[in-house]
């Protein structure tokens, strides 16, 4: 597994691109709907930049994580370190919501799916009601 520089301008993009590759696959469906949301504009990288994340996510860690049901030792620190190098509440939000939104796109969220992004809000302490709220504001701006 490559270490994630901290300092990365494409840091939320990273974490969204792991919700999106947790899976070990990037679908159509989760591209179009951050494509709707104007989330890779909002994440700083272009749509192919993000492919390319999320595919170094999926050649890291996402194969793996459907083999079981929790994070293993090294794919936790995989994954603390995309989260941790987002550091500003604002974009922890943003990128809650808009992995949010990805993950829901095809109307299934998997398990592994699920495990990440449960991760990701308690490592941020970020309940799921102010990502509703993100949801919320987001629609009427």
């Amino acid at each position: 597994m490559t270490p994630i520089a901290r300092s990365s301008d494409f840091a939320p993009a990273r974490v969204v691109a792991m919700l999106v590759a947790a899976d070990g696959r990037i679908t159509a469906n989760e591209l179009g709907t951050l494509e709707r949301l104007d989330g890779f504009r909002r994440l700083g990288v272009s749509r192919d930049d993000f492919v390319d994340l999320a595919q170094h996510c999926i050649d890291d860690v996402g194969h793996g994580l459907h083999e079981q049901s929790w994070l293993r030792t090294s794919d936790l620190f995989y994954v603390n370190d995309l989260f941790d190098a987002v550091e500003s509440e604002p974009l922890r939000l943003l990128v809650c919501r808009l992995g949010a939104a990805a993950l829901t796109a095809d109307g299934c969220v998997r398990r592994d799916e699920r495990m990440v992004y449960e991760h990701l809000l308690a490592r941020w302490h970020i309940h799921s009601q102010q990502v509703a709220a993100a949801i919320r504001h987001d629609a009427f701006h």
